[in-house]
């Protein structure tokens, strides 16, 4: 069934400045970003620090433009090898990770150099198994926000806890209220336990790397990586599948996993929609006959909260691909310069295996 698996995606927080950071501990609590190694304008920057953001510094800014909206901002660069950026230390630093998640489930795959998709089905029944199924408390769940259940109301005593609690406490004592009623969903509470483990990940990672992380908590790899950046750094969201319209309703389409691009613009202007609940209006055939058969099933599918694309037990990227342009001076215009442009390319490749 669609609600039967239990899927976290972990996504470290500004993992590029966080690497840097360890390097660098006096880095720690000032602001910082890293660039790319070339040097034009500063450099473009590939991650922004959150005291950094916080100054209104973004990834779209150069490093020029973000020495002038933040004029203590430090800028590290990235590593160059053989004129192209070298991520060795940022590849090493993301294996220290999985290697740490790989302790919490035998299915872990790793998405990027600062994500992965992690199923936790086995562990999830096995510990309810030998729990029991109410065994999860609010006191477990510290970082933890369910979508559909946060409030805004601030200090609010638990009568049964006898403590106060904040807005997102509040919320996640009330879902887990639900969950002892005799009606409540067996999913649910198995998300419930996947929450727990996934604080328990989280901590390990800090404790063993130094590393925080922000997770999702959902059925599937969607639900995951749309919850996961629901509330971040160092938080985690929990998406049941009751809340998944609610989510929907105010969700683009482009902002779903795989509706980007020419997918997510045609069906903005060939059906006229804008946010992905609103595709639910649309039945399974008349979907199949704009998008094809498949895609029109996994379009139904997915605007209900449903997919089926399993975590693959996978440390390592499938492949591997380099590339670097060459603009202005470094057009390749003559043998001599193709020769040297194009001679590198492989090392980046190799160096890049070993993952």
């Amino acid at each position: 069934m669609a609600q039967e698996r239990v899927i976290a995606l972990v996504d470290m927080d500004c993992f590029y400045v966080q690497v840097e950071q360890r390097r660098d501990p006096s880095l720690r609590g000032k602001p910082c970003a890293v660039v790319q190694y070339k040097k034009w304008q500063g450099g473009g920057i590939i991650a922004v620090g959150y005291e950094a953001r916080a100054k209104g510094v973004t990834r779209q800014m150069r490093g020029d433009e973000a020495k002038k909206k933040c004029p203590e901002i430090t800028l590290v660069r990235v590593p160059e090898n053989r004129g192209k950026a070298d991520l060795t230390r940022y590849r090493d630093a993301g294996r220290e990770v999985i290697e740490v998640l790989c302790k919490f489930s035998r299915c872990v795959e790793r998405a990027s150099i600062d994500e992965a998709y992690i199923d936790l089905t086995e562990e999830v029944v096995r510990r309810i198994e030998e729990r029991g199924p109410d065994s999860v408390t609010v006191d477990m769940l510290s970082s933890t926000h369910v979508a559909g259940w946060q409030t805004e109301t601030v200090g609010q005593s638990s009568e049964s806890e006898g403590i106060n609690l904040d807005g997102r406490a509040v919320g996640v004592f009330q879902w887990l209220d639900s969950l002892s009623r005799k009606d409540a969903s067996l999913y649910d509470r198995r998300l419930a336990m996947g929450a727990v483990i996934a604080e328990e990940m989280r901590a390990a990672v800090e404790r063993e790397t130094g590393f925080h992380c922000s997770a999702g908590i959902g059925h599937n790899k969607v639900l995951a990586k749309l919850c996961c950046g629901l509330h971040k750094p160092k938080q985690q969201t929990v998406l049941p599948h009751a809340s998944v319209p609610q989510l929907y309703s105010t969700l683009p389409i482009k902002k779903v996993r795989g509706c980007g691009g020419k997918l997510g613009a045609s069906l903005t202007e060939d059906l006229g929609v804008e946010y992905m609940g609103q595709l639910a209006a649309f039945s399974e055939k008349e979907l199949q006959a704009r998008c094809g058969d498949k895609c029109g099933t996994w379009l139904y599918n997915l605007c209900r909260g449903v997919d089926y694309e399993p975590v693959k037990d996978r440390q390592v990227a499938q492949s591997i691909g380099c590339g670097k342009n060459f603009p202005g001076r470094e057009c390749l215009d003559t043998k001599e310069k193709y020769t040297g442009g194009v001679y590198n390319l492989p090392y980046h490749t190799s160096g890049a295996t070993c993952l």
